[in-house]
């Protein structure tokens, strides 16, 4: 296996996000722009995997507010002004490059900025029943009300909202 690190993203990153994205996500897809506005509005919050000379994989998070989603491949607009959880918006690797902790490594990277941050809440959406890998990093389920759960369904089925405490986090590994 090839050596990876993270590395802050950058806009000549974004073909091969898009082209990472179009692989592992087929039938969720995000306009490019929908992207750059994400990496824009929190450029520290997106990341890309180097494997070697290549990207091969990305995450995308933000802060944003518990028990609420941003809309699928639609503009954000602008932060909110009180965050209360920093949103794991993707997280995609592509198969060669898993293994090895790489997303654990992501996960935790970003629970270090959320804290710097005064944020003590990651949350995401889980798709293609990837809550028991979530689950391994400290995310639990939450039943979604039915305003959440009407969002839920536009990631597909089995969408699932999962938050991860990161006090309780920090608790568990003192």
């Amino acid at each position: 296996m090839v050596q990876s690190h993270w590395r802050r993203a950058e806009p000549s990153d974004l073909p091969a996000i898009i082209a990472i994205a179009t692989v592992i996500h087929p039938d969720l897809s995000e306009r490019a722009d929908v992207l750059v506005e994400k990496m824009s509005l929190f450029p520290e919050g997106c990341r890309v995997l180097i494997a070697g000379e290549d990207v091969s994989g990305y995450g995308i998070a933000h802060p944003w507010m518990l028990h609420q989603i941003p809309p699928l491949d639609d503009f954000l607009q602008r932060l909110p002004p009180a965050p209360d959880c920093l949103y794991v918006h993707d997280v995609a690797v592509m198969p060669a490059s898993r293994g090895n902790r790489v997303a654990a490594s992501y996960i935790e990277t970003i629970a270090r900025l959320a804290r710097a941050n005064g944020i003590e809440h990651l949350a995401l959406v889980s798709v293609y029943d990837t809550s028991p890998f979530w689950a391994r990093h400290d995310f639990r389920m939450t039943a979604p009300d039915p305003a959440l759960r009407i969002k839920l369904a536009s990631y597909g089925g089995g969408a699932t909202y999962m938050i991860r405490n990161l006090a309780e986090s920090r608790l568990r590994d003192a």
